[in-house]
């Protein structure tokens, strides 16, 4: 039986559960710090409101492009797939076995006609960029520390 994707991406670039635990506490504990220190800047400026929630998701989104871009650099252009798993942990593109054993993949999935074909790689772990930008409770936990701090410093304030 031929091995999936998701088996072929553990050989190729393998996870260990472990760090990927500690890279989503670490997520967690950036989005948590991030939206508390935004609620509090929100009540500081008075913002009130809509207002308010826009620069919740602004703050976040800026946040979360920084972090992506220190990923894309630490991982040499790997993003987010070389430190979280994805969406059921499957890669994209298409994998091969050679006689020897060795796994590898093509970048372009093997499209034909596509512009880098023949091009061996890192694997793009499909989803991982979710796991970046929605993970670590951003619309949960973090939200919820934003409207204490946003509403702590607002009542203080006034």
């Amino acid at each position: 039986m031929a091995p999936t994707k998701q088996e072929l991406s553990l050989l190729i670039n393998p996870l260990v559960p472990e760090a990927v635990q500690h890279n989503n506490r670490v997520l967690s504990s950036l989005h948590s710090l991030t939206a508390f220190l935004l609620g509090l800047s929100a009540g500081i400026l008075a913002l009130q409101s809509t207002a308010g929630f826009t620069f919740y998701f602004l703050g976040t989104v800026l946040v979360s492009g920084l972090f992506h871009i220190v990923l894309l650099k630490r991982s040499g252009g790997a993003g987010a797939g070389a430190f979280f798993p994805g969406s059921n942990g499957e890669i994209q593109g298409d994998v091969q076995i050679d006689k020897k054993g060795v796994v590898s993949m093509d970048l372009d999935g093997g499209a034909a006609g596509a512009k880098g074909k023949g091009k061996r790689g890192f694997v793009l772990r499909s989803g991982a960029w979710r796991d970046l930008w929605f993970g670590g409770g951003v619309l949960s936990e973090a939200l919820s520390g934003f409207v204490l701090g946003w509403a702590g410093v607002g009542g203080v304030l006034r």
